[in-house]
């Protein structure tokens, strides 16, 4: 089994994500290292995400 590095960066940001394919898995990346976003980085984008789709929970 293969280990997934996980981002390091300090602040990645909703523009800064991009999605690439692992086999049958889809991992959310960081463009500027290449690294897969460990879960705070995730849950981060996850609600800019939903914000920016105007989905925003109250």
């Amino acid at each position: 089994m293969q280990q997934r590095h996980m981002c390091k960066c300090a602040k990645v940001t909703f523009y800064e994500v991009e999605f690439k394919l692992s086999g049958m898995k889809v991992i959310p990346t960081h463009k500027n290292c290449g690294e897969g976003l460990n879960d705070d980085q995730f849950n981060s984008f996850e609600k800019e995400l939903v914000k920016y789709w105007g989905f925003e929970q109250k």
